[in-house]
């Protein structure tokens, strides 16, 4: 029994070493390239004939991944069935994680339910509120806007020390109150123009450069209207040119044109290494990462209107909020891999009492290889969110949109005087 024992030591490290190299991101490359080179009815193939569609522990990925896809194929309300199925699976992961954890306690946390990164769960409900919008249906895209928040709160209250930096969400408040503006309920615009104004000042935001000037100005607009002059006057201090703009704006005869623009995909996750010699043994710690892209070049991206060319406001940048998510919760995943390898270092040292010098060795190698950092993310998900807003004279216009250096298309939007017309647009 033991001589069996030892064998299967020897030879299960080489058989998780060949398969244990590729990664989700690997795994999902062919369906990613596809889906970048426009041709969606091919990755949805490929997607539907890949394991990820069998694995139980990835089921949210599944649906999330094919959601993305089915969106760009047109058809909005399976992608919406299959975002709303997700965001029901998210959370019950969430709130049932004892059996997850016992079983990436032995192994890794790849083998494990994915559950979603914390970015990953809140973005569910803006592309869904992006879905809604396309098929202009403004109610449930300001109940999935809204929710954001909620999902942000109940996330952050769970984690009573280290707690993230993603904990409030500017571009989700910026939806909702141009939601509310385009609903005619002006107050509640006015509450979450303040929101958000504030969350892109706010110390953690990941925009330099400050809230998006056509926020600033909508919110200007909206103030003047109310003759709010107490807050138009802090605004003023603030911003002064868009305040003056909103003033000398008062009663004109426009409409406005809302430009979303879905830019680029989101990096992917891979895995960082660290090894170390601990006793008879090596150690290997494995974390997932999200290498920062240096350039930050995301082509020309805003519309043309007679010739005239209005550059988009960066709105949501999720490179950087995915990178800051992982990183707070870097020292859980510390403390979780730790527990993890003092289990296996204990098995191993038995395997060395039991086996001798090979079967520590085989053990060894075992627990090295199957410390794998887990690189599972929504890959298809974009960048970063920009926003075009155009203030156009009632009627007909042909608008030229142009997304991450490409024109994806030549529409032609009715503009109403007073009235709001929304575009979101992948490029």
């Amino acid at each position: 029994m033991s001589c069996r024992f030892l064998a299967a030591l020897l030879v299960l490290p080489l058989g998780l070493a060949a398969v244990g190299c590729a990664s989700y991101t690997d795994d999902t490359r062919e369906v990613r390239s596809l889906y970048d080179g426009d041709q969606f009815a091919q990755a949805l193939t490929k997607l539907e004939a890949s394991g990820l569609k069998n694995q139980a522990k990835n089921r949210l990925l599944y649906r999330l991944e094919k959601a993305m896809i089915l969106e760009r194929l047109g058809d909005g309300a399976k992608a919406r069935a299959a975002l709303i199925e997700a965001d029901k699976i998210g959370d019950e992961l969430y709130t049932t994680s004892i059996s997850r954890t016992v079983a990436g306690f032995v192994v890794n946390d790849a083998a494990t339910d994915y559950e979603g990164e914390d970015y990953e769960r809140v973005a569910i409900h803006t592309m869904l509120a992006l879905s809604y919008l396309r098929s202009k249906d403004l109610q449930s895209a300001r109940v999935q806007a809204r929710k954001i928040g909620f999902k942000l709160d109940e996330i952050n209250k769970n984690y009573e020390d280290n707690k993230n930096r993603y904990s409030e969400d500017g571009f989700a408040l910026y939806l909702a109150a141009v939601i509310y503006e385009a609903k005619g309920e002006i107050d509640d615009a006015i509450i979450d123009y303040g929101k958000a104004l504030a969350a892109y000042q706010g110390k953690f935001s990941v925009f330099a450069e400050g809230p998006p000037d056509a926020l600033v100005s909508a919110y200007a607009r909206l103030l003047v209207a109310r003759n709010r002059s107490d807050t138009l006057a802090k605004l003023e201090k603030s911003f002064p040119r868009p305040v003056a703009a909103a003033k000398a704006a008062k009663g004109a005869d426009a409409g406005d044109v809302v430009i979303i623009h879905e830019v680029g995909h989101i990096a992917t996750k891979s895995a960082r290494d660290f090894f170390f010699p601990f006793g008879k043994q090596v150690i290997r710690f494995s974390f997932p990462v999200i290498v920062k892209r240096n350039d930050g070049y995301v082509g020309q991206t805003g519309a043309s209107v007679d010739g005239h060319f209005t550059a988009s406001d960066a709105a949501e940048d999720l490179d950087s909020i995915a990178r800051d998510t992982l990183e707070d919760r870097r020292l859980r995943m510390v403390a979780k891999s730790a527990a993890r390898l003092i289990a296996k270092g204990q098995l191993t040292e038995q395997a060395y009492k039991q086996f001798g010098p090979l079967g520590g060795i085989a053990a060894n190698v075992f627990s090295a290889v199957t410390e794998t950092a887990d690189t599972r993310s929504w890959t298809l998900l974009p960048a970063s969110f920009r926003v075009t807003r155009l203030s156009l004279k009632p009627g007909s216009h042909a608008i030229e949109v142009k997304t991450g250096g490409r024109t994806s298309d030549i529409r032609t939007v009715d503009v109403k005087r007073g009235q709001i017309a929304f575009v979101v647009d992948a490029g």
